[in-house]
């Protein structure tokens, strides 16, 4: 099996049958499909059965207690049997040529970790494909990638133990600097091959949501620090770095809120 489709689920039965009819069109067919439902007390699972079993494809469907996407994320690659991991969550969706795409370049660059960018609009169908290279350097400055973007080998992801399950907000950032650490990403940059449903950081505005997210980078670079990946001198000026961003983003959301009362 070339692939192993991770989905995590929670009450998600508005977006779910789209997320997989996304899969099943997928031109390149070697895969699998992992679905664990995080505790779901929706028609979730009913939906996903309806979707699923008419077709011919090899799916699992894994019932847990709420324990968080990363939780679920590992249960599922836990039940895989996928050499490369192709994560999405269950209200975005695929280009029906993403998996071919990608494993086309997996294959040229001997990539063990690719992504690709996403719209929040309409797929870019470009013919002209652009490849980007990040490092472990890159990733300290900006998360280079999205989870539904990503492909990321299982024996990287178990090299570097996969998502951090007691990291509820951005703990796809944890794991994917773990990741850079060893091996870069190649990220195609056209066309793009995923919509997204929801931004980065919630529509609401301002909220605790956005000091979670905050909380959990900064809690990711203490770890890079505690594990010896960066020294104290670049650990201070990337917490810096971090909160100047935070500050921004809380500025953003302020205004934003203010012009939509206007």
């Amino acid at each position: 099996m070339i692939f192993s489709v991770i989905i995590p689920t929670f009450n998600s039965s508005s977006t779910i049958q789209r997320a997989l009819e996304s899969v099943l069109k997928q031109s390149f067919k070697d895969f699998e499909i992992i679905i664990v439902d995080d505790g779901s007390s929706d028609n979730s699972k009913e939906i996903i059965y309806q979707t699923l079993s008419k077709e011919t494809v090899s799916f699992k469907y894994i019932y847990q207690k709420n324990a968080g996407a990363a939780a679920a994320r590992n249960n599922a690659v836990k039940n895989s049997i996928g050499t490369y991991l192709a994560f999405l969550d269950s209200d975005d969706e695929w280009h029906e040529d993403k998996l071919k795409i990608q494993y086309f370049y997996i294959q040229k660059l001997n990539a063990e970790f690719i992504s690709t960018k996403y719209t929040f609009k309409d797929f870019n169908n470009s013919k002209d494909v652009k490849i980007r290279k990040y490092k472990f350097d890159d990733f300290l400055l900006s998360n280079r990638t999205s989870t539904p973007c990503t492909v990321i080998t299982r024996n990287l992801f178990d090299k570097v133990n996969g998502f951090n399950f007691e990291q509820r907000y951005s703990e796809d950032y944890h794991l994917w600097l773990k990741a850079s650490y060893y091996e870069p990403l190649y990220i195609i940059v056209e066309p793009i091959l995923v919509r997204l449903y929801k931004y980065a950081y919630g529509e609401s505005g301002l909220s605790s949501h956005l000091w979670a997210m905050e909380k959990g980078e900064l809690s990711n670079y203490k770890f890079c620090y505690d594990s010896k990946y960066i020294g104290i001198v670049k650990y201070f000026f990337i917490i810096m770095y971090s909160l100047s961003k935070f500050i921004f983003r809380v500025v953003h959301s302020i205004i934003n809120k203010f012009l939509k009362l206007k």
